[in-house]
Parts: C-alpha cells; sequence; structure tokens
C-alpha cells in the first residue's frame, strides 16, 4: 500500500514538473518570437515567416 502510494506521488511530481517545463518552453519560444519580430521592425523588415502563418477562411 505505501509503495503505490510512494510511486503515486513520484508521478504526480513527474507530472507537474514536465508541465511547468513545457510552459516555460512554450513561453521562451513567444518571447523569442517577439524579439524577432521588434528586431526586424528596428531593420525596417518584414517577418519572413509571416505567410505561412496566413490562413484562408473559407
Amino acid at each position: 500500500m505505501q509503495l503505490w502510494l510512494v510511486l503515486g506521488l513520484v508521478a504526480l511530481i513527474i507530472a507537474i514538473a514536465s508541465l511547468i517545463v513545457i510552459l516555460e518552453d512554450r513561453r521562451a519560444a513567444r518571447q523569442a518570437a517577439i524579439a524577432r519580430r521588434a528586431r526586424l521592425a528596428r531593420l525596417g523588415e518584414v517577418d519572413p515567416l509571416a505567410p505561412g502563418r496566413l490562413h484562408a477562411e473559407g
């Protein structure tokens, strides 16, 4: 009984840690994209990836 409780708690801690890592990675990627767009805007360039993010409504 105690072994399953300990294993369950360890699994829960690993799941929470994984979630935190995923969320921080997404936040860092979003910050990098903002910085890239700002750097390109300062140079007077358009974002070369912008056409790939456009979606046609249909």
